[in-house]
């Protein structure tokens, strides 16, 4: 809050309200007015001298609980002293006008002012000139720089929000950026400094994102967030300590190795017109699956419940992505929590961001970060495969791959219970010299390793979903999908590169008989136990399906879909995903074939996935390694 006599007004008229919110501040007291735009202004001057009136004395017990029993409330909280922030070169420039404003609040500044009786108000234009009263306050608010109060000026701040609350952590991490909440009550991204200090007040570092050095071990650090126009506007967070964190090893060799990679074609490289894009993709294991002592028991008995604890593993994640520092950043298993108090806060400062969650229940799902000075997004789409595959236009496909015959298949309700989400995005990229587009799509298919059946129509209706949505942005934004534009999708498709899964995506289709669709006819959605995940699955066909079995030489196929490449073709890793009872490639990134990769960043060694007998582990923050690769 701003110390007692600062006097300020604040306006929000947003486009989609037919409201205007007028906040006065006038010698430590609040008035707050929410009026129609189409209000004219004498209206609201009366109803400004009415609430000022009503509040002439602020030391009047009563008047400092409520000033306003209609519309005011007086905030409470202890108020910080006013301190005029240092000249950055980053601060406003100042003017005769903001000199005239200073010395108008300055005068303020030395007693509160009681006033009873009448009060002279008016809306002043940045000339000083009153506005007519007859003027609608919609169009008020177009010209209003500043109110006068009896004969004191008030700069107007139209649309600028307040920073309210401030805090770090909950744990800072030597090598990880720490987490900045900052509560306000509207975007406050581009309007404030960031300074970080020590417990002696000394200033750390400037700027939003904070990573402890070695030397800050055991410190304790904080951040204050200071208002680039509300100068009153400083917010100080609560002390943080910062520990240790592990050192990887492999962590570092790997994204060294990745860096320094020779490039695959370098002719190619050579002749390609446009800057590089550094793809990442990374499965980050959600707090949902390792909340209680059952599922822990289940999946990761051999990893201590400090390492799997939130705190403990989102500042490795975020390690992990800055240390790669891909352009686009596609995670899958993002929770609510993780992305609200870990990732949005501190990749949007320089990253477009959204998340899309499967349900209420699981509270995660997919996310993507997409760099600000390298893409213009121009549509996004959200996809819910329960909801898709349900449409008449996949009645068809269901009957031809006969789904009627598996086991428990009920057309309205067999499919509930799939919550795998699809995210795409068209982006123009800002570094192709051509203004190519680049199509994006991030997923997470269903993991049972006995529901091979559901992770190829999955692949199947998203596929053919980012098709239609292609086709939609090609004639909104009038360009050529085919000529213009390329495609990367990214995920965690719990498919071996030997299943349905893996063939339907790098060929654009499978026979309808493809054996994948068998599974539905003994797969029970049972319990899975981590044990069998290698186990074969009893299989075998219902004699009244052999009619299907005469198409087989029929294909589902994708329109307009020839395939997409796998990044790491001829460069597999081993694994992608190791606990103590399974490793496999599960995580892809395939590209269409107008794309060349430049370099892939490589996995890690049996050795080093088993020095604490599985991932996750106190080195690495998921079951999970991320994959990155480079592509021009």
């Amino acid at each position: 809050m701003p110390p007692i006599g600062y006097n300020y007004a604040l306006v929000k008229a947003s486009s989609d309200s037919d409201n205007i919110t007028i906040t006065l501040n006038w010698n430590g007291r609040e008035l707050n007015l929410d009026r129609k735009k189409s209000e004219t202004l004498n209206v609201t001057l009366a109803r400004l001298k009415r609430s000022l009136q009503k509040n002439s004395n602020p030391l009047s017990k009563r008047q400092t609980n409520v000033i306003d029993v209609e519309l005011c409330d007086q905030p409470t909280g202890k108020c910080e002293m006013w301190r005029k922030p240092k000249k950055t070169t980053d601060m406003c420039d100042t003017s005769i006008m903001e000199s005239t404003i200073e010395n108008s609040m300055s005068a303020s500044l030395t007693a509160i002012t009681t006033v009873v009786g009448d009060y002279s108000i008016s809306f002043l234009t940045n000339m000083f000139k009153p506005i007519e009263e007859d003027k609608t306050l919609e169009e008020v608010i177009q010209n209003a720089s500043f109110i006068s109060v009896n004969d004191t000026l008030i700069q107007v701040h139209t649309n600028v929000f307040r920073v309210q609350e401030v805090r770090v952590g909950p744990r800072a991490m030597v090598g990880c950026p720490v987490s900045l909440h900052v509560e306000s009550d509207g975007h406050w991204r581009n309007d404030v400094y960031v300074e970080w200090l020590d417990e002696k007040g000394c200033i750390l570092h400037h700027g939003p994102i904070y990573v402890p050095t070695e030397d800050m071990e055991g410190r304790h650090i904080k951040a204050r967030v200071s208002h680039k126009q509300l100068r009153w506007n400083v917010v100080n967070s609560n002390y943080c300590e910062v520990f240790d964190s592990p050192k990887n090893r492999w962590q570092q060799e790997r994204i060294v190795a990745f860096n320094n990679a020779p490039v695959k074609n370098s002719l190619l490289h050579l002749q390609s017109k446009q800057g590089g894009i550094r793809v990442m993709s990374f499965n980050i294991l959600s707090p949902t699956y390792v909340s209680n002592e059952e599922a822990i028991d289940r999946f990761f008995p051999y990893c201590s419940p400090e390492w799997l604890d939130s705190s403990f593993r989102n500042p490795l994640i975020l390690r992990e992505i800055l240390l790669v520092n891909p352009q686009v950043i596609c995670l899958q298993e993002c929770s609510t929590s993780a992305y609200r108090e870990y990732m949005e806060p501190i990749l949007s400062q320089n990253y477009h961001a959204w998340l899309t969650i499967k349900n209420q229940a699981s509270d995660e799902g997919c996310c993507m970060f997409l760099q600000k000075g390298v893409f213009d997004v121009l549509e996004v789409q959200g996809i819910s495969f329960k909801e898709e595959i349900i449409k008449p236009e996949y009645r068809g496909v269901l009957t031809r791959i006969g789904a009627a015959n598996w086991l428990n298949y009920d057309p309205d309700t067999y499919f509930n219970r799939y919550h795998t989400i699809f995210q795409m995005c068209c982006v123009r990229n800002k570094l192709d010299d051509g203004g190519g587009v680049l199509f994006l799509a991030n997923t997470h298919l269903y993991f049972h390793p006995h529901g091979r059946h559901i992770r190829l129509l999955q692949a199947y209706v998203l596929l053919n979903e980012l098709e239609r949505f292609k086709r939609q942005c090609g004639n909104k934004h009038s360009f050529d999908v085919n000529v213009e534009s390329s495609t990367i999708i990214c995920g965690d498709f719990n498919s071996f590169n030997t299943e349905g899964t893996f063939q339907i995506i790098t060929n654009g289709w499978v026979p309808y008989d493809h054996e994948d669709f068998d599974y539905g006819l003994k797969f029970g959605y049972e319990r899975f136990n981590p044990n069998e995940h290698n186990a074969k699955f009893p299989r075998g066909r219902k004699e009244e399906n052999a009619s299907r079995r005469s198409d087989s030489e029929e294909r589902l196929e994708v329109p307009n879909c020839t395939g997409y490449q796998d990044s790491y073709g001829g460069e597999e890793l081993p694994f992608t995903n190791f606990v103590k009872t399974f490793s496999g490639t599960l995580d892809y990134i395939f590209h269409s074939k107008n794309l060349q990769v430049k370099r892939c960043m490589p996995g890690i060694s049996q050795e080093d996935a088993e020095e604490f007998e599985g991932l996750p582990s106190k080195l690495y923050p998921s079951d999970h390694i991320s994959i990155a690769v480079d592509f021009f």
